[in-house]
């Protein structure tokens, strides 16, 4: 029997199940989605797992009296007014969307301030962070086991250790060098972050939300998310290192990780372009770590925005007229409409000269298909990213037209 007839036959008695017996169904797509995960998890490793010397923790609960987020919340309704609609196409966006987000997008129209508040304080309650980050109640069950956490731990202190080796801070790693008699050396977190220090500065690690699980460590819980983030803004640093006042755009931008890091290191004039309803978790996000004061949020009247986060739409990004030094994108060009994805190439190529590409290649399409009719006239430096297996890092300089 064939492997898509299997799969097919599989898939049929899970909605049979879902019919029949709704309990039976979700705990059995817990396990699936749970053995999916610690699988997944192991194959991320870079380093040997019993070297790895991680702490499992998680955040804390902060009392809602000793938040002031009013005001920013405040912003971010009248930002969603202004705009919130945007054509998906036939990306799997378009699901999540519908699947996910909706509930948010639905609070968010009718200005319910307190469900809007309870959801982007404890987003780990609904799926608003579902697509870009782990801490969603479709995935919070899986941290309930130990064995699932302390793997997790792992994973992060993993890719703490992967971006070490990537500025320098550590050698790499090299298997053919470990033998039976060679001296096994463990990771631990304290040395990592030590070492980080010298080499880059001492990065901070905010943890303004509850439950989230990751490595702990004297600054705060590191999640999967926070490593990577942490190589994508040290990357932009050394790509304008020599421009003064650099200006930055990161096309699909997650929670906001990189832009808050490349703060950290100095860059102030960052743009971020996301779905409206992406641009709303980023906004909080900053809005929090980085202070209320430090973001903009699409439509606001400012005169001079220039060294805070920008946080836009869609439509404004292809209807502004602007030059940036550099243009990011990690994990979602290729998750989008073909369509969609040629325009934003088309934008990208009149809008910078460099144009920084992570992503991996096995959804339809690829990043390299957008560039088919400007290949000749491109510079592609194209290798493996450093941070994750499966993911290619292209460097493409587009000539001045």
């Amino acid at each position: 029997m064939k492997e898509s007839m299997i799969k097919s036959m599989i898939k049929s008695m899970i909605k049979k199940l879902e019919v029949i017996f709704p309990r039976v169904h979700a705990a059995l797509r817990e396990l699936i989605i749970y053995r999916t995960v610690l699988t997944a998890s192991r194959k991320l490793l870079f380093h040997r797992k019993d070297l790895l010397v991680a702490s499992s923790a998680t955040t804390s609960r902060i009392a809602n009296s000793s938040i002031n987020d009013k005001e920013l919340i405040n912003r971010m309704i009248l930002a969603y007014q202004r705009e919130n609609q945007i054509d998906l196409g036939h990306s799997m966006w378009k699901g999540f969307f519908t699947e996910y987000h909706q509930p948010i997008h639905e609070a968010l129209i009718n200005k319910n301030e307190k469900i809007i508040t309870d959801i982007f304080r404890n987003p780990g309650t609904s799926d608003l962070f579902y697509g870009f980050d782990i801490l969603t109640k479709s995935y919070q069950f899986i941290f309930r086991k130990k064995r699932a956490r302390e793997l997790y731990a792992k994973v992060c202190l993993d890719g703490l250790v992967r971006f070490a080796e990537s500025t320098g801070a550590f050698p790499v790693e090299n298997p053919e060098n470990i033998g039976i008699f060679k001296k096994k050396v463990p990771w631990k977190t304290e040395e990592v972050l030590a070492a980080l220090d010298k080499t880059c500065i001492p990065f901070s690690m905010p943890n303004p939300f509850p439950d989230e699980y990751g490595l702990g460590s004297s600054r705060g819980v590191i999640s999967y998310r926070v490593p990577q983030a942490l190589y994508q803004a040290w990357r932009i640093k050394q790509l304008v290192g020599g421009t003064q006042n650099p200006r930055i755009l990161e096309i699909g931008a997650g929670l906001g990780r990189t832009a808050f890091y490349a703060h950290e290191l100095g860059i102030k004039d960052y743009t971020i372009v996301d779905l409206p309803i992406s641009t709303m978790a980023q906004a909080y996000y900053l809005g929090r770590t980085l202070g209320n004061e430090n973001i903009y949020l699409d439509g606001e009247q400012l005169s001079d925005n220039s060294n805070m986060v920008k946080i836009i739409t869609p439509h404004t990004f292809f209807d502004e007229n602007k030059k940036y030094d550099l243009i990011l994108n990690v994990d979602s060009l290729s998750e989008l409409d073909f369509s969609v994805a040629q325009a934003y190439w088309d934008k990208i190529k009149v809008s910078t000269n460099t144009f920084l590409s992570i992503n991996h290649e096995t959804n339809k399409f690829r990043v390299r298909d957008l560039l088919v009719e400007d290949l000749n006239s491109l510079i592609v430096n194209r290798g493996l990213y450093w941070m994750r297996r499966g993911y290619a890092e292209e460097l493409i300089r587009i000539p001045a037209s």
